[in-house]
């Protein structure tokens, strides 16, 4: 089966590459298999957007002389391609130096990494995405170590959550040399979008979300009984989902020993987490069937055609609403319910989502790493949490009284990240998203789809 590879595999373990990171995060997506043969330059058109309104702080700044310096940075998202043009702009108005923002759109994108990498002419900075899939980059030397600025004072630009996931540690899965190589303003995390107008349909109460697995089956079945789709994920965040809701019964110490290959995937907490799906196929309210649907075509099923009660994501789906279905605003979230007999308190996954990584073999380092600087300080990071919006990762950028209660939900589980170093792999990944497709179909056993990942962590 092969993997997309999407601006949502931030999530992934967008956060993989961090805390090896790990994460999955975010983001992060979905796992990363290990970067393909170099493909051939994409000719598809940057992405096209209309201007947007220049922040207040770039129009009273004074314009600087032109600088001789000129930057290139890969731009990997869509949602943000305005936020990043305008402060681009902004930059360039400020300091004299010419930032370009590249946009070959997300599938197009890492085919435009790698292309770039053989043909030498990576740019400037570029987007992290998911650990495995840059550790070439990483081990190439195509990414400056930022530790040394994070020590000196940068990281009071950061969570500290956000910051510990950034950092790859000793001896990690990847081989990667420690330190940390990209600087992210965006804080992942995962939840489920509901609908609170279908929820009155089946005569639920929407101002009370299920808070238990229970209560989350119930409404699953009264959505059903109503005529609206019952529960979605997009087929690459289905290890997430797995992951957040094993969360019930494992600690992040013996989720991180599963992803090293220290602890089995058979295992009672993983078979119950993969039950809940089988549990749902029996009741019958997995609104997409198979689960073999992207999240882009579930975004139009929530946001725009109103049919889906329940939809678990990534807070980067949010921008998605405010950019295709501006006037749907009557929606929020919940964090996934917990079990009756959970050990643990259940912790999202998450960690670092958009970002920079410095490319240290360019023309203009020094600028580049003050470019990147100064997109995670607090003023820009609040045009990106008004303009894409997002979860700034900037501690003071994170203002209660300007954010939207839809990003609120996903903001509270900032304090409850999982910290697992450990990132899944592409294998696994690939193994629980195929096992649980054929679960859903009657084709595969909850044992067998273990047994499989079991295989693939052994390689």
């Amino acid at each position: 089966m092969t993997l997309r590879i999407s601006r949502r595999e931030v999530l992934r373990d967008a956060f993989g590459v961090a805390a090896t990171v790990g994460i999955g995060p975010i983001l992060a997506a979905c796992g990363q298999p290990t970067a393909p043969a170099p493909p051939e330059v994409p000719k598809g058109k940057p992405e096209e957007s209309k201007p947007a309104a220049a922040p207040a702080a770039a129009t009273s700044a004074p314009s600087k002389p032109a600088s001789a310096a000129e930057i290139v940075y890969l731009n990997q998202s869509r949602g943000q391609f305005k936020a990043m043009s305008t402060l681009a702009e902004t930059y360039t108005q400020q300091s004299g130096v010419k930032v370009t923002i590249d946009s070959p759109g997300p599938v197009d994108y890492p085919k435009k990494l790698q292309a770039a990498s053989q043909a030498g002419n990576m740019p400037d900075a570029y987007y992290a995405i998911g650990a495995a899939d840059m550790t070439p980059y990483y081990k190439a030397g195509f990414a400056l170590n930022l530790k040394p600025e994070m020590d000196k004072g940068w990281k009071k630009n950061f969570q500290p959550v956000i910051l510990d996931l950034l950092e790859w540690r000793e001896n990690n899965a990847f081989g990667v040399p420690p330190g940390i190589y990209h600087a992210a303003w965006e804080a992942i995390s995962f939840g489920i979008l509901y609908n609170p107008a279908l929820f009155e349909k089946a005569k639920l109460d929407p101002r009370k979300p299920p808070a238990t697995t229970q209560e989350f089956m119930d409404a699953l079945k009264a959505l059903k009984g109503a005529g609206v789709g019952g529960f979605a994920v997009a087929d690459t965040n289905i290890p997430q989902f797995l992951q957040t809701y094993a969360s019930n019964w494992l600690t992040d110490e013996e989720l991180d020993a599963t992803f090293a290959g220290k602890a089995p995937w058979k295992s009672e907490a993983w078979t119950k987490s993969i039950q809940l799906f089988a549990d749902m196929r029996e009741a019958g309210v997995v609104f997409n069937n198979t689960l073999n649907t992207n999240n882009p075509d579930l975004e139009r099923s929530f946001f725009n055609v109103n049919e889906l009660g329940t939809f678990y994501t990534g807070v980067y789906s949010i921008p998605v609403q405010v950019t295709t279905a501006p006037e749907f605003t009557a929606y929020t979230a919940f964090p996934v319910p917990k079990t009756s007999d959970a050990k643990q308190t259940i912790r999202s996954q998450g960690g670092p989502g958009k970002n920079a990584v410095v490319n240290p073999k360019g023309k203009f380092v020094d600028e580049t790493l003050k470019y990147v600087k100064w997109l995670t300080e607090k003023e820009q990071q609040q045009v990106f949490m008004e303009m894409v919006p997002l979860v700034p990762t900037n501690p003071e950028a994170l203002d209660p009284s300007k954010i939207s209660p839809q990003l609120a939900v996903f903001a509270a589980e900032l304090d409850r990240l999982q910290k697992v170093p450990t990132p899944r792999t592409g294998p696994v990944n690939e193994a629980l998203i195929k096992g649980v497709q054929s679960l859903l179909l009657k084709e595969t056993t909850i044992e067998q789809v273990l047994e499989d990942a079991d295989k693939a962590q052994k390689g």
